[in-house]
């Protein structure tokens, strides 16, 4: 039988999914994924469209019934670099802020940052990630993913969300995991998603090199991002981080209420 699930398009999902498509075990799984950016994930999980998705932690934490599978996760011990805010001027005083489109858990973390770090309170407007075009209508902007770590920050305040995260909190903070109804969720799928992940990790050099080809960036950048800034762990740092997470969205009115971090079995 054959499943559909989702991912991210972005360099940090890429030892998550590699197996899937450049081996021929992968390819025989009878498992398909298909790419999109996390607001597009959340809504094709909504309807059925795919089995698991990974997508959005704030995405778990806003939806009642789904669950998450065990150790493996897009996290970020400190740094990230791919999710960073530009603005015209200090934090403090910003007023508005453009959110890239693609975003929900960034969305959400950065309007806990800005309240708890710098108490600013701007007003939220939703924008293509277009670093010029958004600085044209907003005095801050944030980006997500590829754009975010390639973005050219030079002459503006930046936050890196990661950094600031940690900073404020302890903890590491977990970006995406996969998650879906626990009926999708099947051990011989969960079994499948960890084993992608380890074989993947297998493979650094050679998503380092393709990716910053894609890119156009340095190898030595993409390499470095996969293995000094990336975490794909979901161990009890990274489940207290995404707790930690969930009660200040709460706190900020961002979700209903707290929910329990549900995993999926592998057995």
């Amino acid at each position: 039988m054959s499943i559909t699930i989702g991912s991210v398009p972005y360099l940090n999902e890429k030892p998550l999914t590699r197996w899937f498509n450049h081996t021929d075990e992968g390819k025989a799984s009878g498992i398909e994924v298909i790419y999109a950016v996390p607001s597009e994930l959340a809504s094709m999980l909504a309807s059925g469209k795919i089995a698991a998705a990974l997508v959005s932690s704030f995405e778990y934490l806003r939806t009642p019934g789904y669950k998450i599978v065990p150790g493996v996760s897009i996290s970020g011990q400190d740094e990230i670099l791919s999710v960073r805010a530009f603005s015209r001027i200090p934090w403090r005083a910003t007023q508005s802020v453009a959110l890239d489109t693609s975003s929900l858990t960034s969305s959400a973390l950065l309007k806990i940052l800005l309240a708890d770090q710098f108490d600013s309170h701007p007003a939220f407007v939703n924008h293509p990630p277009d670093l010029d075009a958004m600085l044209a209508v907003a005095e801050a902007a944030l980006l997500i993913g590829d754009p975010g770590m390639l973005a050219d920050g030079d002459g503006l305040v930046t936050l890196d969300l990661g950094e600031g995260w940690r900073k404020l909190t302890g903890h590491p903070f977990v970006y995406a995991c996969w998650i879906g109804h626990g009926d999708n969720l099947t051990p011989d799928l969960v079994r499948t998603l960890q084993f992608a992940k380890n074989w993947g990790l297998t493979q650094i050099d050679e998503i380092a090199k393709e990716e910053a080809e894609r890119l156009g960036c340095p190898v030595r950048l993409c390499r470095r991002y996969l293995t000094e800034i990336m975490d794909y762990d979901l161990g009890d740092e990274e489940l207290a981080g995404l707790t930690e997470f969930a009660t200040r969205a709460f706190h900020h009115q961002l979700i209903p209420s707290i929910p329990a971090i549900e995993v999926a079995s592998r057995r």
